[in-house]
Parts: C-alpha cells; structure tokens; sequence
C-alpha cells in the first residue's frame, strides 16, 4: 500500500489536474455560448434561402437547370469533405469523425474519393492511415467565419464542373445541443433541391433580371452556404462535446480527490494509534 507521502502526491496531483479541467470547461462553455448562436442563425439564413428558392421555382416551373445539378451516369471519382477538431480534450468527438470516415471509404469501394480535411485531428488521421488528400487545413483560426470557405468551394466547384469529380460528400458533426451530436454524412454535389412544393404565391416576388438569373446565381451560394453551416455546427459541436468531458473530467477527479482523502486520513490515524500504542508499551514496561 502506497505510504502518507506518496498519498500526498497524488492528492497534490489529482487537485492540480481538476483545476485545469473546470478551468477547460468554463471556456468550452462561454465559446460554446457564442458557436451555439452563429449555427442558429445559419440556419435561419439557410431557411431564408430555402424559402426564396420556393418562390423561384413557382416562377421557374419546369425550367430548372444548373450544371451543379448534372448527375453523372457513372460515379468513379468522388471528392470527400472532412470538417473536423482542431484539438483533443473533446470526448468522441474526434473519434466520431474518423469512423464516419472510415465507413464512408468502406461503401465506395472501387472509387477513387479524393479528400479535403479541414481541422488539425482529421489531417492527422489520415497520414496516419496512409492517405493522400487533395488539400489539408490545419492551421485554421478559432473563429470558423474566418475559415477558407470561397478556397475550399472553388475547389470543389471547379473539380466537378471539369468532370475531375462525379459527386461530392461533407462529412461534419451536427450540433443538437451540449449533451448530444451528430456525425452527418451529406452529398453536396450534384446540388439536390430540398423543396418538394414550390411556393403558392407564384407572381408575388419580383426577380431581376430574371427568375432563371437569380436561380443561377443562387445554386452555387446555397452549395457555399451549405459549408459554411458545417463550418459552424462543427465548431459548436466540439466546443460542446468538451464541455461535457471536461464536466465528467472534473466529477471524477472530485471523486478520485475524496478516495484518496479518506485513504490518507485512514493511513494518517492507523500510524498516530501505532504511535500511541508504543507508548503506552513503553510506559507499562517502566512500571514493571
């Protein structure tokens, strides 16, 4: 059994590392705090969109056409968008994105998928398996509205419009809330409508130049903003899932604390009774 003074360093220690996780927590949770409100309003930027696009095909009608919405006969080549963490501490959530990925690779066997990572952990697992990516961003600031989203959508544009890729994938993690994210696997390209109804209020909105104008211009945008939503839930997510293991961190370290407390308090009073029992040996040998 380890004795007092190797108790008191592990005390010492235990102490020193549930500061550092409260403090961790505290900041994941005012980042968190400030992520959370800027998803929510992509999403609301999102819907707007998504709206617009409804009085545009009420105008529009059968006419709908985009080269980004051109699906290919045959899939062999596909790019992959990977958005993940830039650093660790953040429970599964790293982990979640690698299996993602690993999944992914598994269902396109036979196709060539060309990668772009974004984040520090996703550019690091796959040199460690071995693969080549199209592009790597792992030198990103912490603001995500400051990430290389024109770059990034550029590339994928241009790959696909050139016929170098058949479809494009994104593959991020969804923020619900602090307790609960999800890893989502989506193809961005070719663009699908996600309108079923166009709106009923056709003549309503005047489009300039054109209808078809304006929807041309608004395919690649809704692509972009398609990004920069994952962008932005991403960074919720992580930001979220280090709250909670930092959270969980700091409870077991109060426990580990209060273990050790009462081992030491156990090993303290057995050594002041042995103490005490030699003195009273020592007393009754003298009176003898």
């Amino acid at each position: 059994m380890a004795g007092l003074k190797e108790i008191k360093r592990r005390l010492q220690s235990v102490r020193n590392t549930r500061q550092i996780t409260r403090a961790m927590k505290l900041v994941s949770a005012a980042k968190l705090s400030r992520a959370q409100e800027a998803a929510v309003r992509a999403r609301l930027y999102v819907d707007a969109l998504n709206d617009l696009m409804s009085s545009l095909l009420g105008e529009i009608g059968d006419e709908i056409s985009h080269p980004l919405m051109e699906a290919r006969e045959t899939v062999k080549n596909v790019a992959l968008l990977v958005v993940g963490g830039s650093r660790g501490l953040c429970g599964p959530f790293n982990a979640n994105i690698n299996k993602a990925v690993e999944e992914f690779y598994s269902s396109k066997e036979g196709v060539v998928i060309k990668t772009i990572a974004v984040g520090k952990k996703p550019v690091e697992f796959f040199k460690r398996k071995g693969i080549d990516v199209v592009s790597a961003y792992d030198a990103l600031p912490e603001d995500p509205n400051k990430w290389p989203l024109l770059e990034i959508s550029q590339i994928l544009e241009g790959r696909y419009l050139e016929g170098d890729v058949d479809e494009a994938y994104l593959i991020y993690t969804k923020f619900k809330s602090v307790l609960s994210q999800q890893v989502v696997t989506k193809k961005i390209l070719p663009f699908e409508m996600a309108i079923d109804t166009p709106s009923a209020q056709q003549g309503a909105t005047l489009f300039e130049p054109s209808p078809k104008d304006v929807f041309d211009g608004i395919i690649p945008r809704l692509m972009r903003v398609n990004i920069h939503q994952a962008f932005l839930e991403s960074k919720a997510s992580e930001h979220g899932s280090r709250m909670t293991a930092m959270d969980s961190a700091t409870k077991n370290a109060g426990e580990l604390i209060d273990k050790l407390q009462l081992l030491h308090n156990r090993l303290r009073q057995g050594g002041i009774t042995s103490e005490l029992l030699d003195i009273v040996g020592g007393v009754e040998a003298l009176n003898q």
